[in-house]
């Protein structure tokens, strides 16, 4: 390291601790800074996909995030019903494991487990490393120049200090005042529609009988919105309702737990109220993702609507993306234009992540349209004492056992099976994202698909490494052997061992060499055919598991452009070097 350098991150959500975790593991202390008291709240986010729990695997926390979690969830249901205790619509079943016909795609599925409950792991984490959060403190002010400047408040005494830093990571949610004290403007409508979200405590066990899923989509005359399972035995629950312009005051606790009643269908279920909030469903996405020496990360650089449960995914791999390139740039082992990359690869993520979002939503008018109802309606205010109303069986038309009735049950079902690539947890989106531009150099492959439901394994430059494991688990596999730091060459073939160690000695960048069928790891011919390099090629992958650079076979020309390929990361800027290989492939 050249010298010493302060880092300071803005928000302990998951996105800002993923970082603070990934610092403290490379030795760095940063200085992060939350406005809550403490690591409390509500859950906004409870998914943990797969890419994102190979991380957590990377950052010792995806076992006790498996454990705290209901693993069952993500391999159950997904229901519609005019309410709990009232008629069902449909029901989608929920995709299980990640696997294709050669095996497993990662050592992990997602998990269903409440962000509040995915901080605290991940804060714990974070302080098992040495790691501090000054909590309690708000940011009012950002001046970026050669360093940056922040303003702070102290939330209890409101004592103001100053903080100056090298680097700032803005990991502050959806109203960031980093990217406002910036100047960074979004991209796309800030508010598509206005949801308040009920969190409450029941025993809706007994509604729930054999349909146990993750959500319970509810289309009733008065109570409309979703239940959001955040355990398996069914106590601990969200309900997201559309409001409309009503604002949030309106809606005092008596109102909020009468709408929560409503939609289970039963007015003297026990109900537990534990807050109310209200949100803007939003669609957009950072103009830029840095200012200077600042970078935004998660919310502060995208919002999705919640339809995929892409946001915290996206934010927690914004920061695996971040990180190592930060790292790199301070060590003086890259150049600053590699930092320039991590918006070039993150920000059309984030873009596709918030199209199929919006795309999810609006395919869910699919079944509004099939029952005849607009299930996503504004409710009111005072959703009044009266017995619990029910749509009359005419407006539905999905009652009864005539030819009338059985087609309109089918069409119904039929909108609700097309919702499956919004719920079967797609292996394409999840671990098929291949980054476009940015550090890499492409090899003239095909580029692998990008549909949502549609992942092939394939080490296209860009993409994530493939998974292969000899005994299934993250630490044997392809991704557990990638290094936290310089570049990982993968190969079958011994000479590649000098030309490793050279390339390393002129970059000044570590390279650490895996040779299949060596070690303890033992990866075998199935790892090696994975990668498409065959007997005599290599695969370089960077520090966060994506493939640097791809050599199908040695030629004498080998040497050189793995070298070609560490000038990449030490200096010369991914756009160049990008272009120029592929115009080299053109030619």
């Amino acid at each position: 390291m050249n010298q010493p350098q302060t880092i300071a991150i803005v928000g302990a959500g998951p996105t800002g601790l993923s970082a603070a975790i990934l610092l403290r593991q490379r030795g760095y202390s940063p200085i992060v800074i939350e406005r809550r008291p403490d690591i409390t709240g509500y859950p906004a986010a409870h998914v943990a996909n797969t890419r994102t729990m190979e991380v957590f695997a990377e950052m010792g926390v995806a076992d006790r995030i498996w454990d705290a979690g209901d693993t069952n969830a993500m391999s159950s249901l997904v229901v519609w019903l005019e309410s709990m205790a009232g008629r069902e619509y449909g029901i989608l079943p929920i995709q299980g494991a990640a696997t294709d016909e050669r095996g497993p795609l990662s050592a992990y599925n997602s998990v269903n487990i409440p962000q509040t409950r995915l901080e605290k792991i991940l804060f714990d984490r974070f302080v098992e490393l040495g790691g501090e959060v000054r909590f309690g403190q708000e940011v009012i002010d950002v001046r970026a120049s050669e360093t940056v400047e922040l303003s702070l408040r102290n939330m209890a005494d409101d004592a103001c200090s100053g903080l100056r830093c090298d680097w700032l990571l803005g990991c502050d949610g959806a109203g960031s005042i980093v990217r406002r004290a910036t100047g960074i403007e979004m991209d796309g409508p800030r508010t598509i529609a206005r949801f308040m979200t009920i969190y409450f405590e029941a025993d809706l066990d007994r509604f729930r009988q054999d349909r146990r899923g993750l959500l319970y989509w509810i289309g009733g005359p008065e109570a409309r919105g979703v239940f959001i399972s955040f355990d398996e035995i069914g106590r601990t629950w969200a309900m997201l309702v559309p409001i409309g312009d009503l604002p949030i005051e309106v809606f005092d606790d008596t109102a909020a737990i009468r709408i929560v009643q409503k939609a289970i269908g039963d007015l003297s279920a026990p109900v537990s109220l534990q807050a109310v909030s209200s949100w803007n469903m939003s669609a957009q996405v950072a103009q830029r993702y840095r200012h200077g020496r600042v970078l935004l990360a998660g919310d502060a650089c995208h919002r999705f609507p919640p339809t995929g449960g892409l946001g915290m995914n996206t934010g927690i791999q914004d920061s695996h993306n971040l990180v190592w390139k930060l790292c790199a740039v301070i060590e003086g082992q890259a150049g600053d234009a590699l930092i320039d990359s991590y918006e070039r690869e993150r920000r059309p993520i984030a873009q596709r992540n918030t199209d199929q979002s919006v795309h999810n939503l609006m395919k869910m008018g699919m079944i509004d349209a099939a029952l005849g109802i607009e299930a996503l309606a504004p409710v009111k205010a005072d959703a009044g004492d009266g017995p619990v109303a029910t749509w009359p069986a005419e407006v539905l038309g999905i009652d009864g056992d005539t030819p009338e009735a059985r087609s309109r049950r089918a069409a119904v079902q039929s909108a609700i099976d097309e919702q499956a690539e919004h719920f079967a947890q797609g292996a394409g989106i999840d671990l098929g994202f291949t980054y476009a531009e940015g550090a890499f150099i492409p090899d003239g492959s095909p580029e692998p698909s990008s549909a949502p439901c549609e992942y092939r394994p394939d080490a296209h430059p860009g993409a994530r490494l493939p998974f292969n494991s000899p005994d299934g688990s993250f630490a044997q596999s392809t991704l557990g052997a990638v290094q936290p730091a310089g570049i990982t060459v993968f190969t079958a073939d011994s000479r590649w061992a000098a030309i490793v160690d050279g390339v390393a000695v002129e970059s000044g960048i570590d390279l650490h060499l895996v040779r299949f069928g060596e070690g303890a790891r033992n990866l075998g011919p199935q790892a090696r055919d994975l990668l498409g390099i065959g007997t005599s090629g290599a695969v370089a992958v960077r520090p966060d598991g994506h493939v640097l650079w791809r050599c199908a076979e040695w030629t004498h020309q080998s040497a050189s452009e793995l070298r070609d390929a560490a000038r990449l990361i030490t200096g010369e800027t991914s756009r160049q070097a990008s272009r120029e290989a592929e115009r080299s492939l053109a030619n």
